[in-house]
């Protein structure tokens, strides 16, 4: 039996960023669907709640799904794309929903959650960029050590 781990597949941004896009959807799905039922009532913010909830979930998965992707300075910028592509699609879904603007939902704080969340994002991938850096020049060294190359 093979081992395939989920970190070895080279999972394309744009691919992780579908996935949880459709992760947001049913979310969102099942609120709307518990709010007409009657099954609950919930407040409007939940929506930019569930919004910041998927921006978190592609930011972990897409900075550890980084390492097994072959061409880094493509994933990267791909990554950094889907990323914003994110905010802005279910930013602008969470606002048509909710009925409220990003300062309204939470009293100003949502509005500094996307920046801790771009910040933060950003830092992670340098972060891991240079993991991989120093992880390539340890093989090479490695590599000569041993005479191989």
């Amino acid at each position: 039996m093979e081992y395939n781990s989920l970190f070895a597949r080279a999972i394309h941004p744009l691919k992780q960023l579908g996935l949880v896009f459709a992760f947001f959807l049913c979310c969102v799905l099942i609120i709307i669907i518990c709010q007409k039922t009657g099954i609950a009532d919930p407040q409007p913010q939940i929506y930019w709640e569930t919004t910041f909830t998927t921006v978190m979930i592609y930011v972990l998965f897409s900075s550890a799904l980084c390492f097994s992707y072959p061409n880094k300075g493509q994933y990267f910028m791909y990554a950094i794309l889907s990323f914003f592509g994110l905010m802005v699609i279910t930013g602008v879904i969470a606002h048509f929903l909710s009925g409220q603007s990003i300062d309204e939902g939470g009293s100003g704080s949502f509005r500094w959650l996307y920046m801790v969340f771009t910040f933060s994002y950003l830092v992670l991938l340098m972060i891991v960029n240079s993991m991989f850096k120093i992880l390539d020049f340890v093989k090479k060294q490695d590599a000569r050590l041993r005479g191989e190359e």
